[in-house]
């Protein structure tokens, strides 16, 4: 039996029958059943935020979530060596065999979380200064590598497929920065003009990975170590890049991610603007081409690159059917 579980385990009163690791979760069965032991990278700030995401779905007795178990001294997470754990009961899960999308679901899922939580905010102008100047100074540093990364592979007598890739495309992502800077800005003053911005309870890594399909077709959803109070644009943002490639990137598929959620909490002007802000800014390249600069395999990083810098096109014809032309027109005469 491994010492360190446990020694873990003393903190639950558990003691360890078997113990099965499955990547950076232990499957531990007990004489009181099965538990999962998750080991995590988060540090004593997201652990508290995490904890209070769950204390606060459990308060509204939303189900579709899984709990997290408190040790015998009332703490929901134990730190060693830099590390954290956290442990839940263990779930038994099935292949998804439904009709609608696994984003669909997840959609409907923390549209309800969203609605359940939603605050309006005062827009204080200082507050939402900082905020839009974090983005726009994280975006800048981006920019700067992607263009340096232009730059020296232009003065190359010989480019690997994947810079001759990214050169070739290395202007539409100039003209991705600038539409996504265009619509941050009309958040700004959009937001600022309205003078309040709604807040919810956001998951912060909504994807297939965390949403498990229990035996009794329950949809429940876990990892919400990237919780925090934010707004509904970045759940939504995160759905749909993280879908992208399961959808095949069907618009309609998609449109109907948008549908589903906003049948619990319709989007107003500016949180569509933001959510298009973040899906335009072409982010997926430049953590494709840090991964490259690491010296990752040529092939596979390159047929990467292709398919993001194909979902990004279609992000460009998509954006406009999430914030229509009239609602456009109106926001400008207000």
């Amino acid at each position: 039996m491994n010492p360190f579980i446990e020694a873990l385990l003393y903190y639950y009163d558990l003691t360890a029958v078997t113990v099965e690791q499955q990547g950076n979760i232990y499957r531990i069965e007990t004489e009181h059943g099965a538990f999962a032991l998750k080991q995590s990278s988060m540090d004593p700030v997201q652990a508290e935020e995490c904890i209070h995401a769950i204390r606060k779905l459990s308060r509204l007795n939303y189900p579709s979530f899984v709990p997290i178990i408190p040790t015998k001294f009332g703490e929901y997470s134990l730190f060693v060596s830099g590390k954290s754990y956290y442990l839940m009961p263990w779930i038994e899960t099935q292949d998804y065999q439904g009709r609608q999308s696994i984003e669909e679901i997840m959609a409907d899922s923390i549209g309800t979380i969203h609605r359940m939580t939603v605050k309006s905010q005062t827009a204080s102008k200082d507050v939402i200064d900082q905020s839009c100047e974090r983005l726009l100074s994280r975006w800048e540093i981006h920019s700067l590598e992607l263009s340096r990364f232009a730059d020296e592979a232009e003065v190359k007598a010989y480019l690997s497929p994947f810079e001759l890739s990214f050169l070739t495309h290395f202007k539409m992502f100039e003209q991705l920065a600038d539409e996504a800077t265009t619509y941050l800005e009309k958040w700004y003053k959009t937001t600022i003009d309205k003078g309040s911005y709604r807040s919810v309870l956001t998951h912060g890594r909504l994807s297939r990975h965390h949403l498990l399909h229990a035996t009794n077709g329950q949809p429940l959803l876990i990892n919400f170590e990237r919780a925090s109070l934010d707004t509904p644009a970045r759940d939504l943002a995160t759905l749909c890049r993280h879908g992208f490639p399961h959808s095949l990137w069907d618009e309609n598929e998609v449109l109907r991610w948008f549908a589903r959620y906003e049948q619990h909490l319709p989007l107003v002007t500016a949180e569509k603007y933001l959510v298009s802000a973040y899906l335009l800014f072409p982010e997926p390249i430049y953590y494709t081409m840090m991964d490259y600069r690491k010296g990752g395999n040529e092939l596979e990083l390159t047929q990467k690159l292709e398919k993001r810098i194909y979902a990004l096109r279609k992000v460009q014809r998509f954006v406009p059917k999430i914030v229509p032309q009239e609602e456009e027109e109106a926001s400008n005469q207000s």
